[in-house]
């Protein structure tokens, strides 16, 4: 094996490597993170709870929430909240014991669609009853998620291609001539630039067909039974208008290859380029104007470095030695000297933005690994500026064979990186996983000569209510808890709570149901023969 091919093995080597890598990183699916449920996910409760409600670090539009028993059936929902951070809805009253299922679908604010699901129980626990209906739910979840990336790749490599080759590779034969490697001004206008023109227009056809195909799957993924009030609502919103906006640009760029104004290949370019700003990440950053300032110039970047290499591919195959285009090669190799910096530079400050270089986080590794192949291709580009395109001056066949499999390696490296892309959208970035605001609470506190114990309600308001006590310096064994509502004719209800932890006490779903100054009778066993006592106020 020639040296050449051995350092091309080694490449692909290296990016196959990379990939079989990536394809261990599991997938998270949610933008827009759920940060609580009520009732909480495996929760057994002795009660029927009357709402269902679940709480988001961001607004959301609920476009799915259904409670389903353990037959199956959907409980009808009255009273249905689905806008904003906590979406809600009551179940009818008095639901009878069994396991519940609650499945729900939502549009973050970034136009991602994200969903999910939680059990809960009502009456006596069956633990392995839960784990089955979770189970079974699971093997049914998100069939189009694999469909989706499939044609959300197809959809990037179509976009940038078409507005490669129509815009930049134009702009790179924006003379008519050029000198050959004898001097003499040579022709370019045989170059093939109509067969340009005929590749671009049918990757244009095909990536708005899977624009229609992808706007499909995405209402099929939102809701399970759709309207027109559903689908004017989607339309609006900004996943509606970037769609739209593609949808328009790729029209104007088929008008512009069949022959349409000069200035129709430009502003198709625009609008395809424009409409991915508004979808995803960028629209939720911390900085959203920046973050879209520099997304536009990364696919632009991007477009010009894909659209480049197919043209120069198609060049380097069909001529000989002393290769006439090589003035267009060396052109082309210029502008890629500050283009491509530029368009790494704008990819590695969304990043940074978007607290994205975090190893441990999915988000992270498949940026890393985009990031390495990207600068295998800048290795591979600067070899051919500053070794084989000086030496294609000179006629060598063989020099101008291997700069066309180099062309080749970078053009599937860049249709790897897309495909990264594809699954790297589906990610939500570390910097946009907010932490959970601070949960309402009230807290109080005992104390005794030898310790004290301290008490918090959380929301502290009427309804189900979590308690958490922690007690200090005492060597607690077990906790008893009595919350009475005398002003309002409420007797004790009382909770027997063991230790999780020394000193930590916790129970869930505490039915403090109406406002009011509620008290809370403590006794905490210290062993079979001593215990301490005391009385706790907390107003609802």
């Amino acid at each position: 094996m020639s040296r050449p091919r051995r350092v091309f093995a080694w490449i692909w080597a290296g990016i196959l490597g990379l990939l079989l890598w990536t394809a261990g990183i599991p997938p998270a699916f949610a933008h827009a993170s759920l940060l609580s449920t009520f009732p909480e996910d495996g929760a057994v409760l002795q009660e029927a709870p009357t709402q269902v409600r679940l709480v988001f670090d961001e607004p959301v539009q609920l476009t799915q929430l259904q409670v389903l028993d353990g037959n199956g059936q959907v409980l009808p929902l009255e009273n249905l909240v689905s806008r904003g951070e906590a979406p809600q809805g009551d179940l009818p009253r008095g639901i009878p014991a069994g396991v519940y299922l609650v499945s729900w679908r939502a549009i973050s604010a970034d136009s991602h669609p994200v969903s999910g699901s939680f059990v809960f129980q009502v009456g006596t626990a069956d633990p392995e009853l839960v784990q089955a209906v979770r189970a079974a739910h699971l093997r049914r979840r998100d069939p189009l998620y694999w469909p989706l990336v499939g044609v959300r790749w197809g959809i990037y490599l179509g976009s940038l291609f078409v507005v490669g080759v129509l815009g930049w590779w134009r702009l790179l034969q924006g003379r008519s001539s050029v000198l050959g490697a004898d001097g003499i001004e040579l022709s370019v206008r045989a170059s093939g630039t109509e067969s340009f023109k005929a590749w671009a227009f049918v990757a244009a056809w095909l990536t708005l067909s899977l624009t229609l195909v992808a706007f499909g799957l995405h209402l099929a993924q939102l809701y399970p039974h759709l309207n027109g009030q559903k689908l004017l609502s989607v339309m609006l919103s900004p996943y509606g208008w970037g769609t739209a906006l593609r949808l328009v640009g790729l029209g104007v760029l088929i008008w512009a290859c069949e022959g349409g104004a000069a200035w129709a290949s430009s502003v198709g370019s625009v609008l395809v380029i424009g409409s991915f700003l508004p979808i995803g990440h960028a629209l939720t950053s911390e900085y959203p104007a920046g973050t879209m300032a520099l997304l536009g110039l990364h696919l632009a970047g991007s477009a010009f470095w894909l659209g480049g290499l197919w043209g120069l591919e198609r060049l380097l195959s069909r001529e000989a030695p002393p290769y006439p285009s090589v003035g267009i090669i060396q052109r082309f190799s210029d502008v890629a000297t500050w283009a491509v910096p530029g368009l790494i530079l704008a990819g590695v400050g969304m990043a940074g933005i978007h607290g994205g270089w975090d190893w441990d986080h999915p988000y992270g590794r498949y940026l890393w690994t985009k990031l390495l192949i990207v600068l295998v291709m800048v290795g591979l580009g600067a070899h051919n500026k500053f070794r084989l395109v000086p030496a294609l001056r000179q006629g060598g066949q063989a020099v101008g064979r291997l700069l066309r499999q180099i062309v080749r390696l970078e053009l599937v490296g860049l249709i790897l990186v897309l495909a990264l892309t594809s699954f790297l959208v589906a990610q939500a970035p570390p910097g946009q996983e907010r932490s959970s605001p601070a949960e309402p609470s009230c807290q109080e506190e005992l104390s005794w000569p030898e310790g004290s114990l301290s008490l918090r309600i959380l929301p502290c308001r009427p309804g189900n209510n979590r308690v958490q006590v922690e007690v200090k310096k005492i060597p607690a064994q077990e906790l008893n808890l009595a919350f009475s509502l005398p002003e309002r004719g409420i007797p004790p209800l009382r909770r027997q709570l063991l230790p999780k932890k020394p000193g930590q006490f916790a129970v869930e779903n505490v039915p403090l149901t109406l406002g009011g100054e509620w008290q809370i009778e403590v006794r905490l066993l210290i062993s079979d023969f001593e215990e301490r006592r005391g009385h706790i106020r907390v107003v609802l």
